[in-house]
């Protein structure tokens, strides 16, 4: 990532949590997380880890269903040096991964750019279903919530439709020549990935991750010695991780603190100890994830990316992060 990208998003990220603080009364903040129950974050952090080894289990067998073979070692490797990219707007930067898959075993990125294009929609698909057990509970957020159902419905129906796509992809090739055949080519991996069975299967077992940091918020309330329901933590950090996610602020940072913030204090809870909760579920969730996949990446990269690759792979990481 450019370090340029890198300054604003530090920016950002220290602009909001010191409007949080102010907002809360730092003296008070401090005190509040002088008090945390620090147990409950190592709970977060296992439950964290555990839900990565899900999404990781869920993007093995995606990759496995589009025709892509490479050991556990490296794909192990992949997955988790994406996580460095989680604080992209969207998580987009996580496209990386296919470049990484090239630059390992050379393999096609009609094949690889798919899978991580459905990793997302999966993730949305799950963060939904999560939401709408809160959404039906507490009659909040269904205009985002049907949104994002017509949208990912829309996407569904042009890849599965053989009508839809045709005409797509006639326009690509009459309008953008040069790029038409890898259209085609990565539509054929869409097709065969897609699958409903694949599909609903793979989204369910990414609920289960996701649930894994619900559960991560409850405990943590429970650290600052409140108490929600299982349902609602459940509601909140769904909701708050979607709609973070939607905004393409990178990282959901600000969207998805405030989120957390407002939901707990609309359900009782005081705003200095609504504040310290989104502010440590964050970190041992967001940044966790930042933290662990750069580390990933900087420790193993010379083990598993070719030397004769380097070169490539910096070439490739500056197309996909912009760095110059």
């Amino acid at each position: 990532m450019s370090k340029n990208k890198v300054l604003v998003i530090a920016a950002l990220t220290i602009g909001v949590y010191i409007a949080m603080g102010m907002y809360a009364d730092f003296s008070s903040l401090c005190q509040a997380i002088a008090g945390f129950q620090w147990i409950y974050f190592a709970a977060l952090l296992g439950l964290t880890t555990l839900g990565y080894l899900l999404r990781y289990l869920k993007w093995a067998l995606f990759l496995r269903k589009a025709g892509v073979s490479l050991p556990a070692k490296q794909n192990l490797f992949v997955f988790f040096s994406g996580l460095s990219m989680i604080v992209t707007p969207g998580k987009i930067g996580e496209i990386w991964k296919g470049w990484l898959i090239r630059d390992i075993s050379g393999e096609s990125l009609n094949r690889t750019i798919p899978v991580v294009v459905l990793d997302r929609i999966t993730d949305v698909l799950s963060l939904i279903l999560l939401s709408a057990i809160g959404i039906l509970s507490y009659q909040e957020g269904f205009p985002l919530l049907i949104l994002l159902l017509v949208l990912i419905a829309g996407f569904y129906v042009a890849i599965r439709s053989r009508t839809v796509s045709d005409w797509v992809l006639g326009l690509l090739e009459r309008y953008a020549e040069k790029y038409s055949s890898d259209a085609r080519a990565m539509h054929a991996t869409f097709e065969q990935v897609t699958d409903p069975v694949t599909l609903i299967g793979l989204s369910a077992l990414n609920a289960l991750a996701w649930l894994c940091e619900c559960l991560g918020l409850y405990l943590v309330v429970m650290g600052f010695h409140q108490q929600i329901s299982v349902p609602l933590a459940t509601f909140i950090f769904s909701f708050a991780s979607l709609a973070g996610g939607v905004s393409m602020i990178p990282g959901g940072i600000g969207l998805a603190e405030v989120t957390i913030t407002g939901f707990l204090q609309l359900y009782g809870l005081d705003a200095v100890s609504a504040i310290g909760i989104a502010l440590i579920v964050r970190f041992g969730t967001l940044w966790y994830g930042v933290i662990l996949g750069s580390a990933v990446y900087l420790v193993f990269r010379r083990r598993f990316i070719p030397s004769q690759d380097q070169n490539l792979l910096t070439v490739n990481s500056e197309i996909i992060t912009g760095e110059k």
